[in-house]
């Protein structure tokens, strides 16, 4: 069939030599390799196509998941308005293919005006092992040295790249997925060390872990990046594997570069770290790069096995499986992996910094704080001593101490870490909150864009961002906030849950209780169906509230006590308000960083019986007046 055809497919033009696809006369948005998928369909749609023929004709042979031809699917039919359920235009045919099925009008009038020529556009498939970061950082590099030369976005003074997950394609192990994050994890962190340019940070990296990976997904979650890494990592021969690596531009999805790297033997760190000593010298050679000193020097060190331990390795490697699904039950495996990989190194550095950070979330969301408060501190501190000019448990420690309301080691370690890299989501999350707490919404605001520039997809950004906003009286800014943030983890539900509370501070009850209720559908834990109570004592439904309460209690597990105060004061409970108000001192919760700000204790300030033992629990949280006083003069002085 002639490059200039085109096809009719109902009220859907597919015009070929212009690479357009046109309903109504208005432009459907479709990513190139989309496009070539849906005309491949349509030329042979007299037969079943089978996954190898597309993998070879559409793909140019290149190694691509089975996740990636069924995402370019289902974008396809999407752009035809079908889906998988109605299959009126894309048929999968189980255990064969695909088909194109719907009734196609052939119009070979070749167009008028003349189609500008276009280069093969590649998708994006990131894989980048620890063995073959040195690649990336070189091809990134020669991005930023040329940024000149490609089309830019106008605000974009520096490229922004994301780097994918690894996936793992043919018949490899499940046992490698493991072994390809850690690499995505390295090459992230490797990236982060380069001063020419931006790599968005590990969180919103994995959130596209098992998610659809099209450019035209990645678009509408990050509009702002501007390359793409990404790979896939197959078998080879008997006991090999090949690692096949690409960077494209995400706006005109033109393939910036591609390598295959193929490897005897098994796929794990020794292997990995062989490989890139094989290749990083050419690589550097063939771009002719210049990174700065310190920065080779930061490498260097990121090149280094993280202990020399196997077994260790192993579980640590384990233990990040179940660290990032962000679940309790997840996250007490992964501390328990961790805790064993420390025990057999103790100069384990990331896996302290991995179970910091996994206690740090069950401190956060799932335990009683106090009892897991110093085991977050112990892991991370050990970390710091290990190595003391990492940024990374400075980040977490500040952030820990601020939800612990230790205002002095918060602001201490918050601004220690900010020095040594300014650009951790994490320490502006922790600036944001201590801000909050001193009612300082301006400041607020500003360390906030700056979390969301370097880690846009961080569900504990996301949360906790949203609660900084409306507790210091920023509903607009709050709801505008949150709206985006649901619309990026729908999942999520601790994020609706707090859009609930946001409604409620506003008066907007209706709405409270409509995201209330869809937070309780997507995560039915204790916390979210306290906050469901609290939406439904605003709106006069107590009598619900307070089945919620005795579920909630009667679960067996840490329930905040602060936010179970405010419930019971939503139903005009005032005196169980206030003993659980102390009672969230004695379990140290972190929601008491919002004590002295937070609109939904107005009742209890105000209330005669209750005003001294509340300004004295203020004076125990260090949030009296002549503290607060004392700790704005001191973000004042920097």
């Amino acid at each position: 069939m002639a490059d200039d055809a085109k096809y009719r497919v109902g009220d859907y033009t597919i015009d070929v030599s212009r690479f357009r696809l046109t309903a109504g006369g208005q432009t459907v948005p479709i990513e190139p390799k989309v496009f070539d998928l849906l005309v491949y369909l349509i030329r042979h749609r007299a037969r079943v196509l089978s996954r190898d023929e597309l993998f070879q004709q559409v793909w140019d042979g290149r190694e691509v998941s089975d996740a990636t031809l069924s995402n370019h699917i289902k974008s396809a039919r999407r752009a035809l308005g079908d889906n998988g359920e109605l299959q009126q235009t894309i048929l999968t045919v189980r255990g064969r293919g695909y088909q194109f099925v719907a009734p196609v009008t052939d119009d070979p009038e070749p167009a008028v005006e003349v189609a500008v020529a276009r280069g093969r556009r590649r998708p994006l498939w990131l894989l980048l092992p620890a063995a073959v970061f040195v690649v990336i950082v070189a091809t990134s590099f020669l991005l930023w040295r040329n940024w000149s030369a490609v089309p830019a976005r106008a605000d974009a003074a520096t490229p922004i790249v994301l780097v994918l997950p690894l996936e793992i394609g043919g018949d490899a192990p499940a046992s490698w997925q493991g072994w390809a994050d850690e690499i995505a994890r390295r090459v992230i962190g490797s990236l982060r060390e380069i001063s020419g340019l931006r790599a968005l940070a590990r969180a919103t990296s994995f959130s596209f872990a098992g998610a659809d990976r099209t450019h035209e997904h990645i678009r509408r979650q990050l509009p702002d990046v501007s390359y793409v890494l990404s790979g896939v990592v197959t078998p080879a021969g008997d006991r090999g594997f090949r690692i096949t690596l690409e960077l494209d531009e995400l706006e005109t999805g033109r393939q910036a570069w591609r390598k295959v790297y193929e490897h005897r033997g098994s796929f794990d760190e020794a292997a990995l770290t062989e490989v890139e000593a094989a290749i990083a010298p050419a690589v550097s050679q063939s771009l002719q790069v210049t990174i700065l000193e310190d920065e080779q020097l930061a490498l260097r060190r990121l090149r280094e096995p993280l202990t020399s331990d196997h077994e260790a390795l192993e579980l640590y490697v384990e233990g990040w499986k179940y660290l990032q699904l962000y679940d309790y039950e997840s996250m007490k495996k992964a501390v328990d992996l961790f805790e064993r990989a420390t025990a057999r190194d103790p100069e384990f550095f990331d896996a302290y910094l991995a179970l910091g950070e996994a206690n740090r979330w069950i401190f956060g969301y799932y335990e009683t704080p106090r009892d897991v408060l110093p085991k977050v501190i112990a892991a991370l501190k050990r970390a710091q001593e290990l190595r003391p000019n990492s940024a990374e448990p400075l980040s977490a420690l500040g952030l820990t101490y601020t939800m612990a309301w230790d205002w002095d080691e918060a602001w201490r370690y918050l601004n220690l870490a900010r020095e040594k890299d300014p650009r951790l989501a994490i320490t502006e999350l922790g600036f944001a909150l201590y801000y909050c707490a001193h009612d300082e919404a301006e400041r607020v605001k500003q360390s906030l864009q700056r979390a969301k520039e370097n880690d846009p997809l961080n569900t504990e950004l996301a949360d906790w961002g949203n609660w900084a906003l409306f507790m210091v009286g920023e509903s607009d800014a709050a709801r505008d906030w949150v709206n985006g943030m649901m619309e990026k983890h729908p999942t999520f539900g601790f994020i609706a849950a707090g859009a609930g509370v946001g409604a409620g501070i506003s008066g907007d009850y209706p709405r409270a209780v409509k995201l209330a209720e869809q937070g309780h559908l997507l995560e039915s834990t204790p916390i979210v169906k306290v906050m469901l109570a609290q939406a439904y004592g605003y709106s006069g439904r107590h009598q619900e509230a307070r089945t919620l309460l005795h579920e909630a209690e009667r679960a067996g597990v840490y329930t905040c006590p602060y936010e179970s105060a405010v419930a019971y004061l939503a139903i005009g409970e005032t005196d169980a308000s206030m003993a659980l108000l102390e009672k969230s001192y004695e379990k140290r919760s972190n929601c008491l960083i919002f004590l002295g700000v937070d609109p939904r204790l107005e009742p209890l300030r105000k209330d005669s019986r209750y005003q001294q033992r509340f300004a004295a629990l203020l004076a125990l949280v260090g949030l009296d007046d002549d503290a607060v006083k004392s700790h704005r003069a001191r973000m004042r002085a920097g």
